[in-house]
């Protein structure tokens, strides 16, 4: 049977919790397999996430390695210099069999497979900007043309339980399973292309405007909107046929669909906030 696998958010930005609640519950270990992704080392390559002064050890990853925990870079600018210097030291130095490139620049995907062909391939979510719900002939055609290219794509969450989704070849698909945006999004292009040009820009907002200021670019743009408001009228309209900030009995009828990888997104988190999605989603 094959195990379900988890990628979790924060490798090293949350290094010390992920390697806490490991060590509290190790049969997790066996019971899963697991990833860990993170933008790191300041890389104008990163995506999803305003750059933070994240940075690896070896320290932590030799542990990840011995616990078999793969490591996916957050590679998900659409803006790429094939030859930034740090992107490509990354590059070298997380190029095993195990880890992940998770992109959304074809350039980039095309660059790797060719340069560092032990890496596995990711199709970012935030590559699909345009969708319709329901899913149009259109978003299913290009999931199918993705199938051909990438190991594993992250859809979009509103297409998760779409009664087209299980015509594509769902053991590929990694479902994001606590998004705390609003359901189908009208700025969700906007909101990320946002990010990523602020990652090719190499300063430092937190230390010019401060939290503040990050927080203006990556969260929500919608005044006044409170996810778990949100989440609470999408469950009221849709009932469990909604993907975003999923239940556990979602969860498993996913499973039972034969979805196995999920992903546990916080970054931005609170240890509190990121621990308490953990427990709930792992324990």
């Amino acid at each position: 049977m094959t195990k379900s696998r988890y990628n979790l958010s924060g490798a090293f930005a949350k290094s010390k919790q992920l390697r806490m609640f490991f060590f509290k519950n190790k049969h997790l270990l066996e019971t899963y397999d697991f990833t860990v992704y993170d933008g790191i080392n300041n890389c104008p390559w990163n995506g999803g996430r305003i750059n933070r002064d994240i940075h690896y050890t070896d320290d932590v990853i030799d542990f990840y390695y011995r616990n078999n925990i793969s490591i996916a870079l957050t590679f998900t600018n659409p803006i790429i210099d094939l030859n930034d210097s740090i992107g490509n030291e990354l590059l070298e130095k997380f190029h095993n069999k195990s880890n992940y490139i998770i992109s959304r620049n074809d350039d980039l995907a095309e660059y790797v497979r060719r340069e560092f062909p032990l890496y596995k391939h990711t199709r970012s979510i935030t590559s699909f900007g345009d969708i319709s719900v329901p899913m149009s002939d259109s978003d299913f055609d290009r999931y199918v043309e993705l199938e051909s290219r990438y190991d594993v794509i992250v859809p979009r969450c509103e297409h998760i339980f779409d009664e087209r989704f299980p015509d594509l070849d769902i053991k590929k698909y990694e479902l994001l399973i606590n998004d705390t945006c609003i359901y189908n999004c009208p700025y969700y292009t906007e909101h990320f292309d946002a990010i990523s040009l602020q990652n090719t820009l190499y300063t430092k907002p937190w230390e010019e405007g401060g939290h503040k200021c990050m927080h203006s670019v990556e969260e929500c743009w919608i005044p006044t909107f409170n996810p778990n408001e949100g989440h609470a009228k999408t469950a009221e309209k849709f009932g469990e046929n909604y993907g975003m900030d999923l239940s556990i009995a979602q969860i498993k009828r996913l499973e039972d669909m034969g979805v196995c990888n999920f992903k546990i997104a916080g970054r931005e988190m609170t240890y509190e906030d990121f621990e308490s999605s953990l427990r709930k989603y792992l324990s």
